[in-house]
């Protein structure tokens, strides 16, 4: 009887197994985030145009021969991706934006002594950052309005920042795996097959969602006529109301006066969530015609404020792909060639002015 046991629990082992590797295999690789928390395999949505492969440069030390830079943001900066493009030039610290305070950040500033400060956050982020209630504001942020001016809003975000692109190191070309190196891979077909049980259960909870759009040549994915989407992206969970929006924009006019006040180089930067920078491609019209948050805050009418937006929407129209990576809610190499660009033009611009 235990030999029959035994066969059975055998057998049961050795058909899940089987049945994982064969999903892993046919699959691919999970690589994205998107792809890991979504019921779509990597082998629809995985990118096929190399990609560069970009080291991890979030914290480094202190050198006479390099300025340093204390970053303030989320996973975009995390990745230490955009700090590589500039690493010869810079040195860097950072502090995740969730995990601190406007209050600590001043204080950080006043110890160590950075010599600017990046505080960067993706769309989706802004109303826990700066909104009502806010932990890193330390306060309600309350304000009744705000001023616009009838400036160029991309005077700050300048396109020349797409041509200065190809002035930035380039790192190694590097290959998606398509095929499983290792044995332990098989675990991610165990984990498809958990997701895929789970979105037939509960379609309505899945993480991340599909929508159709208009071109094809944005993503280097086999299915380009689709894009991966986090559900949490603001334009497809919500839309703030002008209260909101005030509070969010004031929060952020504060942040930039504090900063000011500690008289070094600083720079905002504000990052469409993946939704956003595709919006005019969604085939959805309603979502379509969605008015963005980020649009409706005017990052670039505030002093060092850089709202990524347009620039990457430029990127876009003229033909780049993977800006954001198809089976992920991050970008490519380009887009964080773009950030480093952006933040480096507008840092020299500080020191210049600062010389004069």
């Amino acid at each position: 009887m235990m030999k029959i046991y035994n066969a059975i629990f055998l057998f049961c082992v050795f058909l899940v197994t089987l049945l994982s590797a064969s999903i892993m295999l046919w699959s691919q690789p999970i690589t994205g985030d998107l792809t890991r928390i979504s019921a779509y395999p990597e082998r629809w949505f995985g990118w096929n145009d190399a990609q560069q492969n970009i080291p991890i440069i979030t914290n480094s030390a202190r050198t006479d021969k390099k300025r340093h830079l204390l970053v303030v943001g989320d996973s975009f900066s995390e990745a230490g991706h955009w700090q590589a493009y500039l690493g010869e030039k810079y040195s860097f610290s950072f502090i995740h934006n969730g995990k601190t305070t406007l209050s600590k950040i001043i204080s950080t500033i006043d110890r160590e002594k950075p010599d600017a400060v990046i505080i960067e956050a993706a769309e989706r982020a802004f109303p826990d950052m700066y909104g009502t209630g806010s932990t890193f504001m330390n306060s309600d942020g309350h304000c009744d309005s705000f001023a616009l001016n009838s400036e160029n809003e991309t005077a700050t975000t300048s396109f020349k920042a797409i041509d200065n692109i190809t002035t930035l190191h380039q790192f190694p070309p590097m290959e998606r795996k398509t095929f499983p190196t290792e044995g332990k891979s098989i675990s991610e077909g165990f984990h498809a097959m958990k997701i895929w049980a789970k979105s037939i259960t509960s379609p309505r909870k899945r993480k991340a969602k599909t929508l159709a759009i208009t071109r094809n040549d944005l993503f280097s994915n086999q299915r380009n006529n689709q894009i991966l989407l986090l559900s949490r992206d603001f334009l497809l969970y919500d839309s703030a109301d002008e209260k909101s929006v005030t509070t969010i924009r004031c929060s952020m006019q504060k942040t930039a006066d504090v900063l000011s006040q500690k008289n070094i180089p600083y720079v905002l930067l504000a990052i469409p969530d993946k939704t956003t920078a595709y919006q005019p491609y969604l085939a959805d019209e309603a979502i379509r015609k969605r008015p963005a948050l980020i649009n409706r805050l005017h990052v670039n009418q505030i002093p060092h404020g850089i709202d990524m937006l347009p620039p990457i929407q430029a990127m876009a129209a003229a033909g780049h792909k993977d800006i954001y990576l198809p089976d992920d809610t991050h970008w490519g190499y380009k887009g964080f060639q773009l950030a480093a660009a952006l933040i480096a033009m507008e840092l020299d611009t500080q020191w210049l002015t600062a010389h004069d």
